[in-house]
């Protein structure tokens, strides 16, 4: 497949049998590939279709059939709900190596979500009625996909939970310690997206970042923040240090101050 993301490095068809070079390329880039035999995979990448999504393309809109399953190549997905006031709640920003369009097993007839590629993506798909079929008769994917859904919703939960129980400055805090990697925070998403993660406003993130520095929690750095004080968001998160995006931090005074 010439200048295609399936086609894997030249080391890579080297060590791997030259009839299965993309079932390779997919065992190392999901583990949902990973936990199928040779044979299952023999049989699946023969139905795999590759697409590409421009920014902002939709990979499928709420109330379409659930017709195809994504696995992403490259690029970013957000999966969204639209709220009956017209908002946008991000549900999952969805990246290389993760299944789009899964929750199928759940929805039902319709979709109930909207996916939406951020950036430039690439993806392989699969036909909803075969990824069911590769489902039923892999115990091992199957396995794997109930731990997926169980994660997801855990997490839906988590997210709806915390809409009606913490503050915005908590829901914020939460978000920047779940996008955590080690001490560095990507955030992967403008300010706009961010807030629709955890339904508030642009203008608030802006405001409630800014305090949050201003607490020296977190110090800016190229494409996110990295964390000074993990302690300090972690009380934010906990309530233990309300945070107002209408007022600014007063400065502590320092402790070597007579």
């Amino acid at each position: 497949m010439t200048d295609s993301l399936l086609s894997p490095p030249a080391a890579a068809r080297k060590r791997a049998p030259l009839q299965r070079p993309i079932a390779w390329y997919l065992r190392q880039l999901s583990k949902f590939m990973n936990v199928l035999s040779d044979e299952e995979l023999d049989r699946l990448v023969p139905h795999l279709s590759e697409r590409r999504f421009e920014p902002r393309q939709f990979l499928y809109s709420a109330g379409d059939p659930p017709e195809r399953v994504f696995l992403l190549l490259k690029g970013r997905v957000k999966v969204y709900h639209v709220a009956d006031n017209g908002k946008e709640v991000i549900l999952d920003v969805a990246d290389k190596g993760d299944l789009v369009g899964d929750m199928a097993i759940i929805e039902g007839a319709e979709r109930a979500t909207f996916a939406r590629a951020l950036e430039e993506t690439v993806a392989v798909s699969i036909s909803w009625e075969d990824f069911s079929h590769l489902v039923q008769q892999s115990p091992k994917l199957g396995f794997a996909m109930a731990e997926l859904m169980a994660r997801r919703l855990s997490g839906m939960q988590r997210t709806f939970m915390n809409l009606v129980s913490k503050p915005v400055s908590g829901r914020l805090a939460d978000a920047l310690l779940d996008r955590g990697e080690g001490r560095e925070i990507y955030l992967g998403l403008t300010h706009e997206e961010l807030a629709q993660t955890i339904g508030t406003s642009r203008e608030t993130v802006t405001a409630l970042l800014s305090r949050f520095v201003t607490l020296e929690a977190i110090v800016p750095i190229t494409d996110g923040y990295r964390l000074s004080d993990e302690s300090t968001l972690r009380a934010i998160s906990n309530g233990n240090i309300p945070v107002s995006p209408r007022h600014p931090v007063r400065e502590q005074p320092s402790a070597a101050t007579p």
